[in-house]
């Protein structure tokens, strides 16, 4: 899976690869991106090959570390969008979340960067 970020470079400073890594079992793909206001997107996708299933972690923080928002698939949650989910602002503030991608993600954010402007 490769990323097209382009409709988004006005508000990404600088982005590492987001290159898929292939296996057999699955396709990775690991990167962060930085943006315009110095907070930082650290992105994480499996695509598992036999099941099709896609595991997924999309972490924004400051630039100084603190959680903004982090939208997950990673384990269990007691909402009915289990496993999907989000942390907003702390690790401990969890809540239900529809499945994201990528795109989803830097939708939102770009929405709440530039209403800050």
């Amino acid at each position: 899976m490769k990323h097209d970020l382009t409709e988004f470079h006005a508000i990404i400073h600088v982005t590492t690869p987001l290159d898929p890594t292939e296996r057999p079992e699955l396709t990775q793909v690991r990167g962060s991106i930085t943006f315009t206001d110095s907070s930082v997107l650290h992105v994480r996708e499996n695509y598992v090959t036999v099941s099709g299933w896609i595991d997924y972690s999309y972490h924004w923080q400051t630039a100084d570390h603190q959680l903004i928002h982090r939208w997950d698939n990673a384990h269990e949650v007691p909402f009915p969008s289990s496993p999907h989910h989000q942390h907003v602002g702390s690790e401990d503030n969890v809540q239900p979340s529809e499945p994201m991608t990528l795109t989803d993600v830097l939708t939102i954010i770009t929405q709440r960067l530039t209403s800050e402007r």
